[in-house]
């Protein structure tokens, strides 16, 4: 929708169902939540292509007890983003957006961030599209 280029944030070790499992108490992102030691997780890469080239980054992500993802933060911590416009969104069925978007922006230090944006359950393609119009 943004005709822009897509970097998945992808774990050295993917998360399985079991792992994602939050109502299981020894699940990993269960473990996680209960340890923040264990929330730093090692990316497959932060490296995009032409990071220097683009002054707009949307970063989506999943809420997680209230948060984006653990993945996430890694990639933010990994990456300059002087210069850029970052606008955060996220999915939830339940959760608020919270403080997850100003949070990032204090671990990245750097960049215009935008408050964000979450998206439920229920959210269609036009709900997405008329928010991204909204950000042009």
């Amino acid at each position: 929708m943004t005709g822009g280029t897509l970097f998945e944030i992808e774990p050295a070790e993917p998360y399985t169902n079991d792992d994602l499992n939050y109502n299981d108490p020894d699940s990993r992102v269960s473990k996680e939540h209960d340890d923040e030691s264990l929330r730093d997780v090692k990316l497959k890469t932060t490296d995009v292509s032409d990071w220097s080239s683009y002054t707009t980054v949307y970063i989506g992500y999943p809420i997680w007890w209230g948060e984006a993802a653990w993945p996430v933060n890694a990639f933010v911590r990994a990456n300059d983003f002087s210069g850029k416009t970052v606008i955060p969104f996220c999915t939830s069925a339940s959760s608020p957006l919270g403080s997850s978007a100003s949070n990032l922006a204090k671990l990245a230090s750097t960049g215009d961030w935008k408050e964000g944006q979450r998206f439920n359950s229920s959210a269609n393609t036009q709900t997405v599209e008329d928010w991204v119009k909204q950000q042009s």
